[in-house]
C-alpha cells in the first residue's frame, strides 16, 4: 500500500495561505519597534513586575538605567530582526501562520541579549541555562502584550483603509438604471422590467400591448393603460415615440429605413414587427442615425 503524499498536500496548503503583510510597510515597522520598547519600559519601571526591584538591590546602576539597557537590547534585535532580515527571500514568504514562528524566533534573540547584559552588568548572575530560561519566561510574558496590540492597530488601520477604497469606488461606479414599473390605468402595478428589457408599447384601443425580454424569450404583456401616461414617466431619451401608437426603445433599434410608403423600423428581436415612423416623430430618428440617401 503506497504512503500518502503529505508534503506535497502541506506545501500547498502552504501556498494557498494569505502572505504576512501587516509590517510590510517601513513605518509599520518603525512604530512597533517603538511602541515595544516604550510600553516595556514604562510597564517595568512603572509596575516592577517579578519584584524585578529586589533583584538589583546593592547594584552600581540604577534600577532606571538597568531597565533602559534591557529596552535597548530588544530595540536592537527587533531592528535586526525587522530591518536587516527582512531582505531575506523566505522572509518575505512568511504567512499569517507561521509569522509566529518569526516571533517566537525574535523573543529568543532578545532573550540571549538581555541574559549577556544582566551577566555582564550584575556580579550575582551567571551564564547559566537555568539564568536563560528564567530570562526567558519574563521577556514572553512582557513583549507579547505591546506586539500585538501595535499589530491589531495596523490591521484596523488598514482595513479601514480598505473600506475607504471601497466606498469611494462604489460613489464612482455610475448608477444602475432603477427598474420600471408599468402600472394598469388605477395605478396598479402589472409588471417590473429593466429599462434594457423593454422593447416596445404598442397601444391598441384601451390597452397597451408591451413587447419585453424575459430572458431569451420576446414576450408581451396586455395593460389597460394609455402610451401616454407610460410615456409620462419612461426615460424622454431612451424611449422615443415612433407614432402616435409605438413607444420604442430608440437603443433596441437595429433598422431604421425609408421605403416607398414612408419611415418605419424594427427592433432587436422584434423583426416581424415592422414600427412605422410618423412625420412629427421622424426628426428624432434622424438625429439618432445616419441620414438616409
Amino acid at each position: 500500500m503506497k504512503s500518502l503524499p503529505t508534503l506535497p498536500l502541506i506545501s500547498r496548503y502552504a501556498a494557498e495561505q494569505p502572505r504576512f503583510t501587516l509590517l510590510d510597510s517601513v513605518t509599520n515597522r518603525i512604530s512597533l519597534i517603538a511602541f515595544c520598547s516604550v510600553f516595556s519600559f514604562l510597564f517595568m519601571y512603572i509596575f516592577l513586575p517579578f519584584n524585578i526591584n529586589m533583584w538589583y538591590e546593592g547594584q552600581q546602576l540604577s534600577l532606571m538605567a538597568l531597565f533602559f539597557i534591557f529596552t535597548l537590547c530588544g530595540v536592537v534585535v527587533l531592528c535586526i530582526s525587522q530591518f536587516g532580515l527582512y531582505r531575506l527571500k523566505w522572509r518575505r514568504r512568511l504567512t499569517n501562520a507561521t509569522y509566529l514562528c518569526w516571533f517566537v524566533g525574535e523573543i529568543l534573540g532578545i532573550t540571549v541579549m538581555v541574559t549577556i547584559a544582566d551577566v555582564i552588568l550584575v556580579d550575582t548572575f551567571f551564564l547559566t541555562w537555568s539564568e536563560f530560561i528564567n530570562t526567558l519566561r519574563y521577556v514572553a510574558l512582557i513583549l507579547p502584550l505591546p506586539y500585538c496590540i501595535a499589530l491589531l492597530w495596523f490591521f484596523t488601520r488598514e482595513k479601514m483603509a480598505q473600506l475607504k477604497r471601497l466606498e469611494k469606488e462604489q460613489v464612482a461606479k455610475p448608477i444602475a438604471d432603477p427598474c420600471i414599473l408599468i402600472r394598469d390605468e388605477h395605478d396598479k402595478p402589472v409588471l417590473t422590467l429593466h429599462p434594457g428589457k423593454l422593447l416596445l408599447m404598442k397601444a391598441e384601443d384601451n390597452y397597451v400591448q408591451v413587447f419585453y425580454l424575459s430572458g431569451n424569450t420576446i414576450s408581451k404583456e396586455l395593460v389597460r393603460t394609455s402610451l401616454k401616461k407610460l410615456e409620462s414617466y419612461l426615460t424622454a431619451d431612451t424611449f422615443v415615440r415612433a407614432h402616435r401608437s409605438y413607444l420604442v426603445n430608440i437603443s433596441k433599434v437595429v433598422l431604421f429605413k425609408k421605403s416607398t410608403k414612408g419611415h418605419y423600423l424594427e427592433l432587436e428581436g422584434l423583426g416581424d414587427i415592422s414600427v412605422p415612423v410618423s412625420a412629427t416623430c421622424l426628426t428624432a430618428f434622424q438625429e439618432r442615425f445616419a441620414p438616409l440617401p
